[in-house]
């Protein structure tokens, strides 16, 4: 009778176990649910935050950006490039010559 009593008790804690787990289970999956939405939005948000970001950026830039290229357009157009004069070479006769006056 003992024995039937202790094998009742086991059997009833084993089912209780058993159940708990399942349950365990199901809230492990719904917290792994949330918990992989919650990530997913914050890295949607912080993607899009960049975007905005670099979007300002652009629209700050853009009208110094048109700005130095009207000027570079206008430079290379309008304004003839001076070139710098190269230092001619001395020819062999030029040296010749030197040498021979000393």
């Amino acid at each position: 009778m003992v024995r039937s009593i202790t094998t009742k008790a086991r059997d009833a804690i084993t089912n209780a176990a058993q159940r708990s787990v399942k349950g365990v289970t199901s809230i492990a999956g719904d917290v792994l649910d949330a918990a992989a939405q919650a990530a997913a939005d914050v890295v949607l948000e912080s993607t899009t935050n960049a975007l905005e970001a670099g979007r300002a950026k652009i629209k700050q830039s853009t009208p110094a950006m048109k700005r130095a290229i009207r000027k570079a357009a206008k430079r290379t157009v309008s304004t003839p490039v001076q070139r710098t004069t190269v230092a001619k070479r001395k020819t062999t006769t030029n040296r010749k010559a030197k040498r021979r006056s000393r």
